[in-house]
């Protein structure tokens, strides 16, 4: 069986409800139907309402990039622990995924870091499938194995996600995205072709003999573009965020943006213009006039990254305005305060008002 859908995104405005509400709706009632507290996954999540609200098929939400992220994550988690506790065996951790990622950034070219996944697979195993990677008159095919006995909607989901995983990180490695010529899965197609559109955006061949999927042979040989700065950033929500882009397309000024961002995160001191330039192998000059052309700055960009993650951090009751200010590098709270109402219009406590978070708000978003 051939599920048909096109890879263009632009396709999923056909749907009448937003895909990742769709999607986000039947993950969760199928989490439900383990007999999992969902109210209480949706708290974990950091979600501002309750099951009915979610599986009610009148709400049309939507819910935003980075909501849909966590209720993915924790509705993953949950269904892949009960797919691992079926199999008699521990599940796959988030930073046993994150360690993954890092030791591939350091490869050369997309065919060393899939050689390096699949080392890696082979270690943490049985937790995660067995990995091949067979080429053939110029055809590329990656093996996802999997070694689960009971093909249930468990399995599938960890299996699906498992492999459009593998997918979005080869193609962010090398800065594309890698055209699919084939996906199969070793299941009957046990979720709407709505959620499955969503987590793999491909025509997927169902029961078949492996888990696995094709591409053009040449995407191997390509290099791994990625750094260190954009790794971190990744996994902030890394496999849960499916619209992070893998092209390198994707302006500089919004690669900056990433970068700086990262570094608040950390903590670290913010990259130069200087540091910046050397990771896009540029000089100084040719990075701010490419910026320019973008209609932005790196001083513009450093603004706008402590509005992202000021806001970001506001949306959690538990930190104070005067921790917040110190993290993104002000020197006091009054300063901050200044800063943020000359990009919102309100106070840091005003803006956290009309957010609805109080003091008892969930801890901060994280996969760890």
């Amino acid at each position: 069986m051939t599920l048909s859908r096109s890879f263009d995104r632009r396709r999923r405005k056909v749907v009448e409800l937003p895909p990742s509400t769709a999607a986000a709706r039947e993950l969760a009632a199928k989490v439900q139907d383990l007999g999992e507290d969902l109210d209480a996954l949706l708290r974990k999540a950091g979600l501002p309402f309750d099951a009915a609200i979610l599986l009610d098929p009148k709400w049309r939400g939507p819910l935003t990039r980075e909501a849909f992220a966590r209720l993915y994550a924790e509705c993953t988690w949950a269904l892949d622990a009960h797919a691992a506790r079926q199999e008699g065996r521990a599940p796959m951790t988030k930073p046993e995924n994150d360690l993954l990622a890092h030791c591939v950034i350091t490869c050369a070219t997309l065919e060393e870091a899939i050689d390096r996944t699949a080392t890696f697979s082979a270690m943490v195993a049985p937790r995660t499938a067995p990995l091949s990677l067979q080429v053939r008159a110029g055809v590329a095919e990656f093996h996802m194995s999997t070694l689960r006995t009971r093909r249930n909607v468990s399995a599938f989901v960890s299996d699906l996600t498992g492999l459009s995983m593998y997918h979005r990180l080869f193609g962010w490695l090398i800065g594309q995205e890698i055209e699919l010529l084939t996906v199969h899965m070793r299941y009957p197609p046990l979720l709407s072709a709505e959620a499955v559109a969503w987590l793999m955006p491909h025509a997927i061949t169902y029961d078949a003999a492996d888990n696995l999927f094709r591409f053009p042979a040449r995407y191997l040989h390509q290099p791994v573009v990625r750094n260190y700065a954009e790794l971190v950033r990744l996994l902030e929500r890394f496999p849960f965020d499916l619209e992070e882009p893998q092209s390198l397309k994707t302006p500089v000024s919004e690669r900056v943006r990433i970068m700086l961002g990262a570094a608040l995160a950390q903590g670290a001191p913010m990259p130069t213009v200087e540091d910046l330039a050397r990771q896009f192998t540029l000089s100084p000059a040719t990075l701010k006039r490419r910026l320019a052309e973008e209609g932005a700055s790196v001083s513009g960009l450093k603004d706008a990254s402590r509005q992202d993650l000021a806001q970001r951090f506001l949306s959690d009751g538990g930190l104070s305005v005067s921790h917040i200010a110190g993290r993104l590098g002000f020197s006091d709270t009054s300063t901050f305060t200044r800063a943020f109402n000359r990009w919102t219009g309100q106070s840091p406590a005003g803006w956290r008002k009309a957010l609805g978070v109080g003091d008892s708000a969930a801890p901060p978003f994280t996969l760890g």
